[in-house]
């Protein structure tokens, strides 16, 4: 199966003018990460060169590639070279061939979408000689890498070794409250996983299965591709592999359920296929859009497909928990999931929109029923217009659940500009109006509601595994709790990101028991060696400054904070447009999305300077104690979260001061204190594995990215910038 890749634009190059030749940055930035024969084959050069220049460069010539970047961090590799390397350039680092980078690029919860959906067009970088310029130039990475590299932890916590921060002790809840409560897998690769047992045993590995169950969590989702797990009966040569799929997905409902816990299905179908797919086909065509077109379910022979294909699941996979349906997202795949209302397919013309996302969802609770009474489906909201939910909710057959995102349509006037939630936001805290009213339809019409938070963190600042605002899930889980006849019957706490079995699981945990003791006192028993005032304090604190936080999904998905410590400055506006949580760029229009630039920037400030105060309040806590992994793990998270919205900030204030706009900073100031920030992140990532990751993007960054953010610092700090007017 042959999926495009994205197109190749001319003239869109992002410089780099901190490394002297353009084949070091590609040394630099996939050493430790790939093989250095992979490295020799894409610049033209053979080992020992390779490692000569690595060692030109600082880095550390004894340390070997560590396998897992290759099927656990490849998302990382392929950032790093987007801007560097070409299409061949990259697969020769993954060991991809094209049609495996294309699968992985749009299957991969979006990838090619976060990447800005092209490439851009870079000549290869090949090995060459230095200049007596470029040598002097070089040097002076070296002497900024080593010493940084002095001040780091000589043997420092391997990337991917999670499984020391997933020790918990069990909950123990006799009755609780709401009958399921799952989660996204904290480290589960997103891509084609059922395919291989080693994979599926690192995405869901028995020390973080023991902690959901000693935190009694029900169940972990996971994402497919339903033509990749069922034979495809149009083409069977996309379903390559479905039956070992099959036996993979049995394999893990089976050691799921050794810990008690069951396995949902992430639904988004039936996917949109190449054109080239209909040319074979064109009885199954729906409407086109970017060269893939609907396979429209108002067919008799699409319908079929996907009754025959949920009951095939559920037939051989008997552990089998569930089904979480998305009928509008991002993919492209009933004929209304895009439409907007527009009658776009001739054979859905006659229908609403209300009438394909039911007809969708009782198809797949149809091929369910063929087989089990009790394997649920659950009907998520996301992604419908509004408006479109009271006609949609009482077409549903009644053995469906009705899941609406908790926190949705909440509203805030933050310093003068109203924002509003579709999703994942913490800062904001749920249950909204819209919610209520969903859950409300759902039960007065027979059916069972659930609500999906983000608890642990969300695209507010992902690359932490909590963020410790743990007042704000309270508060949500509270309310909830309280809904009385509205309050759901179950719980969805994360997407891909937020399964990280935090502190923040086992607050709601003793809350779902009914365990009805205060905040302070929840707190405490969680960190039971910090005395509880300045504990509750430097906690208030967090919570406090997170509501400084100026929040819209233009900001989350699209400012630095994911990659702050290490996102570079630019001398000069690039002109690339941030994408989706993956580069950010220069592009603070896009950071700040509805608020005006001045909002936008004061509230980071507001924001980092509480955190602060809190970070402050907590060391004073804990020093003279004795303190357990859990509280040392705390102060690891706060500081990191400091780090981020300190260095956000400072992305802002460059920006600006090379605008020859006002900022409240020095050059100087910025990139000195940018510069501590980096190290001080390496640091941290030197001490825990979980920082800077999340497993849909894997790391944002690596000890390297962030040397690279140092010696960006110090060559602007030579250079100067060159200044133009907004």
């Amino acid at each position: 199966m042959k999926i495009p890749l994205p197109p190749v634009i001319k003239d869109k190059i992002l410089p780099l003018p901190h490394f002297p030749a353009g084949f070091q940055a590609v040394i630099f930035r996939n050493w430790g990460l790939v093989d250095k024969s992979r490295i020799a084959a894409v610049i033209g050069a053979d080992e020992e060169t390779v490692t000569r220049e690595a060692e030109a460069l600082g880095l550390d010539t004894s340390i070997e590639a560590q396998p897992d970047w290759l099927t656990k961090g490849y998302i990382t590799i392929i950032r790093a070279n987007w801007h560097i390397l070409d299409y061949p350039g990259i697969c020769t680092l993954l060991g991809w061939d094209e049609e495996k980078l294309g699968y992985i690029l749009r299957e991969d919860d979006f990838l090619s979408v976060k990447l800005g959906n092209f490439k851009p067009d870079v000549v290869p970088f090949r090995h060459r000689a230095l200049t007596e310029e470029e040598l002097r130039q070089t040097d002076k990475i070296r002497f900024a890498v080593l010493s940084a590299r002095d001040s780091l932890p000589p043997n420092g916590q391997k990337p991917f070794d999670f499984a020391p921060a997933f020790s918990t002790a069990p909950i123990g809840i006799k009755t609780p409250l709401f009958e399921e409560r799952f989660c996204y897998s904290y480290c589960a690769l997103y891509g084609d996983t059922f395919l291989d047992r080693e994979l599926i045993d690192a995405s869901f590995p028995d020390e973080l299965l023991l902690a959901y169950k000693n935190l009694d969590i029900t169940g972990v989702w996971t994402h497919i591709v339903l033509y990749t797990m069922v034979e495809f009966p149009f083409a069977p040569e996309y379903s390559k592999g479905c039956r070992q799929r099959q036996q993979g997905m049995r394999y893990l409902t089976e050691k799921l359920a050794r810990y008690g816990l069951k396995l949902f299905l992430y639904f988004n179908e039936p996917r949109a296929m190449p054109m080239s797919f209909f040319r074979e086909h064109p009885e199954l065509l729906g409407w086109e859009n970017n060269g893939y077109g609907t396979m429209c379910v108002s067919t008799p022979e699409v319908q079929n497909y996907l009754r025959d294909a949920v009951s095939e699941l559920v037939e051989n996979v008997p552990e089998l928990g569930g089904f979480f349906t998305i009928t509008a997202s991002e993919n492209l795949t009933n004929c209304h999931s895009h439409s907007q209302g527009k009658k776009l397919c001739p054979r859905c013309a006659p229908f609403s929109e209300e009438d394909i996302f039911s007809r969708v969802n009782s198809l797949v609770l149809e091929g369910a029923r063929r087989v089990s009474d009790t394997v649920k489906v659950i009907v998520w909201s996301w992604g419908w217009r509004q408006e479109l939910t009271p006609g949609i909710i009482p077409l549903l057959p009644k053995d469906v659940a009705v899941m609406g995102v908790s926190e949705q349509a909440v509203e805030k006037n933050i310093n003068g500009t109203l924002t509003s939630v579709l999703d994942y936001s913490i800062s904001l805290e749920g249950p909204g109006s819209y919610a209520l009213a969903t859950w409300d339809l759902a039960h007065g019409t027979g059916h069972r509601a659930y609500a999906k938070m983000q608890v642990n963190n969300s695209w507010e600042l992902a690359a932490v595994p909590y963020i410790p605002a743990f007042e704000k899930p309270y508060r949500h889980l509270k309310k909830l709790i309280e809904a009385g006849e509205k309050r759901p019957e179950g719980l969805m706490l994360s997407w891909t990101l937020g399964g990280f079995p935090s502190p923040t699981f086992e607050m709601l945990a003793r809350m779902y028991s009914g365990d009805h003791s205060g905040f302070s006192e929840l707190m405490s028993a969680i960190f039971p060696e910090v005395p509880s005032e300045p504990l509750t304090a430097a906690l208030h604190a967090f919570s406090e400054a997170f509501d400084n936080y100026p929040f819209h999904i233009g900001t989350a998905y699209n400012a630095p904070q994911h990659y702050a410590p290490a996102n570079l400055f630019h001398s000069e506006k690039t002109g690339f447009h941030a994408t989706m949580v993956c580069f950010p760029y220069d592009d603070i229009d896009a950071w700040r999305s509805v608020f005006p630039r001045e909002t936008y920037v004061k509230q980071l400030k507001l924001l980092s300077d509480r955190w602060n105060e809190g970070l402050g309040l907590l060391q004073n806590a804990v020093e003279g104690i004795s303190i357990s992994p859990k509280t040392a793990q705390l102060l690891r998270c706060a500081r990191a979260c400091g780090n981020h919205f300190r260095a956000t900030y400072l992305n802002c204030l460059f920006v600006l001061l090379r605008e020859d706009q006002k900022a409240d900073a020095t050059l100087e100031e910025i990139l000195e204190e940018s510069e501590s920030i980096a190290l001080e992140s390496a640091k941290l990532l030197a001490q825990d594995a979980t920082l800077g990751y999340e497993s849909s993007n894997h790391y944002f960054y690596t000890a390297n990215s962030l040397l690279e953010k140092i010696i960006n610092c110090r060559y602007i700090k030579e250079k100067g910038i060159k200044q133009y007017v907004h």
